[in-house]
């Protein structure tokens, strides 16, 4: 498959160089890859309406990693890169693809499109690690997610001297499989904007299972989500909100440095969900934001007053990685794949989105205009 030579390629000028700047793409550099000319142009046409500076168009793999690799004069780096499915042979191909890409161009975001996106095809984009999946056929659609991923991208401290260029979230559950439940999404939603996530399992959950298979479904469930884990051994059924369990938490602090913390709500009927609880807001007293994801133990107190919208690549991904604990899918009537995606639905609607998940903000001491995009 050759190139897109009557695109122009190799002259910026064709590629939108100098265009107005019409949204939020402003001066971007977008890599497209698509199967058909024309749809290239249209596609083109509305990221530079958008203000994109560069849309350059390949039609191969091949040519997508070369570009990828060597952008073309005046441009020195990529914003996003755009895939079209379609350019893969087979689902493990769009895999192959997307993990050649992030291993030469690690942080740069790839928007996956197809004619009707599939759970199917999203899992595989998922594996790959790509930012969304949308439908080829919208281009308006895909403006607005290329943008918003170049902007989960940029480092949203903005402090000048802050001595790192990613914010880190810590996110604390008690048995394996409730952070995936709880944060799943806002999770995946958040590494794959650059955020380093790790999270701390209170207990290898022998409650509910052979220890050693949870373990190993929970390191599963985690390297889905793209987040690093770090896994306790409390007994689990019966842990307390004392001395020890706050050292644990406190440990992982002091490792992490977080700037987020995430964990259980008080308003739980599960002991151990409680428990760590209590124990992280001790743990936790320095750090700056700290907010409780909603268990299927919540009750009906939990009142949630933030809502991070999910992308369909978001909740895919929560649905994968909740998949990983194959051991409780089976016994756990919470677990059920259409009561998830409808949860996250119902939480949508607060938010004014397709989908979401819902947090309680317990509290927040970052100073006013700290940050200039929410990383709740």
């Amino acid at each position: 498959m050759s190139e897109m030579s009557d695109l122009g390629e190799g002259d910026p000028d064709r590629h939108g160089i100098g265009a107005e700047a019409g949204g939020g793409l402003v001066g971007a550099h977008v890599l497209l890859g698509e199967r058909e000319p024309d749809a290239a142009r249209r596609i083109a046409r509305v990221l530079r309406a958008h203000g994109a500076a560069t849309v350059y168009a390949v039609d191969s793999p091949a040519g997508f990693l070369r570009a990828g690799a060597d952008p073309p004069p005046p441009v020195r780096f990529w914003d996003a890169a755009v895939w079209d499915a379609g350019l893969s042979e087979d689902d493990a191909a769009l895999t192959e693809v997307l993990g050649r890409w992030r291993a030469q161009r690690p942080g740069v975001p790839v928007v996956v499109t197809d004619d009707a996106p599939s759970a199917r095809l999203a899992v595989a984009a998922l594996r790959g690690r790509a930012a969304d999946l949308v439908e080829r056929a919208d281009p308006e659609g895909l403006a607005g997610v290329v943008a918003r991923v170049i902007a989960e991208r940029a480092d949203p401290l903005g402090v000048e001297g802050a001595g790192r260029s990613a914010l880190r979230m810590l996110v604390v559950g008690a048995h394996p499989d409730d952070v995936e439940i709880g944060a799943g999404g806002t999770i995946h939603r958040r590494t794959r904007g650059g955020w380093d996530v790790t999270v701390l399992t209170m207990s290898r959950g022998g409650g509910g299972g052979d220890p050693a298979r949870r373990r190993k479904e929970a390191h599963r469930a985690a390297e889905v989500l793209g987040a690093r884990l770090l896994m306790e051994d409390l007994p689990d059924g019966s842990m307390a909100d004392d001395r020890a369990t706050v050292q644990v938490v406190e440990r992982a602090v002091a490792e992490v440095e977080p700037d987020v913390v995430f964990v259980h709500s008080e308003s739980d009927t599960h002991q151990d969900h409680r428990a760590v609880h209590r124990a992280t807001l001790v743990a936790c007293r320095k750090v700056a934001r700290l907010a409780c994801y909603q268990s299927p133990s919540a009750t009906v107190s939990y009142r949630p007053n933030r809502f991070v919208e999910l992308s369909e690549a978001d909740v895919e991904a929560k649905l994968a990685a909740i998949a990983a604990h194959r051991s409780q899918a089976s016994s756990r009537w919470y677990l059920d794949e259409d009561l998830l995606r409808s949860t996250a639905r119902y939480w949508g609607r607060f938010s004014q989105t397709r989908y979401a998940e819902p947090l309680e903000l317990v509290h927040d001491s970052t100073p006013l205009g700290y940050y200039h995009a929410d990383y709740s």
